[in-house]
């Protein structure tokens, strides 16, 4: 029963981890696991990992060492819910994707409704805000600003290389193979990095600074190319698409990783010694995002996949109530769950 209720609670920490805008660490304190959980994950260290390889060499002391270290750091705890928020990452991210290309402005309506709502959990942790706090948040709102911008350049590369323009083809921001980048590998990992460190924080979203350095939905997308493949997978059938999808998965889990066996450690020393100023920058980081997530876009569809390429205004019609309505609900998810909270 005790396996079951971490695995519920695992689950639920999950969903709110992939939610942009909900903390999963505010959710374990609500569940009454967050220190259990911190201290589990503070015990991992570089020390862990070569007890873990030890068991290559085949000896019995190593498997002793190795068994120690995972009872010392907990495992069977947090192996049950990472399973539980993995089971939650397959059966949402499918539905998450369904809506960003059926019901795509009301589902960026909706984000954008959590992430502006939730800029007021930082800002009640900021004890003072000065001069050096408004210069590091203007920092953080040009970074989001700049990476925005950068990712609606590469949209347009893709809709001209897709479409056939043979000027967009020799360039090198799109690779023929259509695998990701070097630039591209190299963020995702360090979006996985920086993101398993704020999922621990109380009243900071992960997903939301994936979201913010924009590769929520490339993942998302990878995470179902990956389960849609599996039958192809077992009979030895491994397209490019699934490598694709294998290489961002893997490199965004190795920046995982590394973000809890180091950034966590930096984070901390950060929030310790510079408290004031790290929340101002992520608070600055959660102000850029809402211009990524402006929800009325122009788009192309190529290869049945949306393609946005340009922020436009509404026009007055059904559809701008409606993502109106998804914006007011987002927005008293977060009060709901604020009050939770308390």
């Amino acid at each position: 029963m005790n396996s079951l209720r971490l695995f519920v609670n695992g689950f639920l920490i999950g969903i709110a981890n992939i939610i942009p805008g909900m903390s999963g660490g505010t959710l374990a304190l609500v569940l009454g696991i967050y220190e259990r959980l911190i201290g589990a994950l503070r015990r991992i260290g570089f020390s862990t990992v070569k007890k873990l390889l030890g068991v290559v060499r085949l000896k019995r002391r190593a498997f002793t060492e190795a068994g120690d270290e995972l009872r010392r750091i907990d495992f069977g705890f947090l192996a049950l819910l990472g399973i539980g928020a993995i089971a939650a990452l397959l059966l949402t991210s499918k539905l998450i994707v369904y809506l960003l290309n059926n019901q795509h402005d009301a589902t960026y309506g909706f984000f954008s409704g959590l992430i502006l709502t939730s800029i007021l959990i930082p800002l009640r942790m900021l004890k003072r805000f000065g001069g050096k706090e408004l210069i590091v948040l203007l920092i953080a709102v040009a970074l989001i600003l700049s990476l925005s911008f950068g990712m609606g350049e590469k949209q347009l590369e893709r809709v001209a290389y897709k479409s056939g323009d043979a000027a967009a083809m020799e360039s090198p921001a799109e690779s023929a193979t259509g695998f990701p980048t070097y630039w591209e590998l190299g963020l995702f990992f360090g979006s996985g990095a920086l993101a398993v460190s704020a999922m621990i924080l109380p009243g900071i979203s992960g997903s939301f600074l994936m979201l913010a350095l924009g590769v929520y939905f490339p993942l998302l997308t990878a995470i179902n190319t990956l389960v849609e493949g599996v039958p192809k997978l077992l009979k030895g059938v491994l397209s490019e698409s699934m490598l694709s999808s294998l290489l961002i998965l893997g490199f965004a889990a190795i920046g995982c990783l590394f973000g809890l066996l180091a950034f966590t450690r930096l984070l901390n020393y950060l929030l310790e010694r510079y408290r004031n100023l790290t929340i101002a920058f992520l608070i600055g980081l959660m102000v850029g995002s809402l211009y990524g997530l402006w929800p009325f876009r122009e788009f192309a569809m190529v290869d049945g996949e949306r393609i946005d390429t340009a922020h436009i205004l509404p026009p007055l019609d059904m559809n701008l109530l409606i993502t109106m309505g998804a914006f007011l609900i987002g927005c008293g998810v977060i009060f709901l769950f604020t009050r939770l909270e308390n």
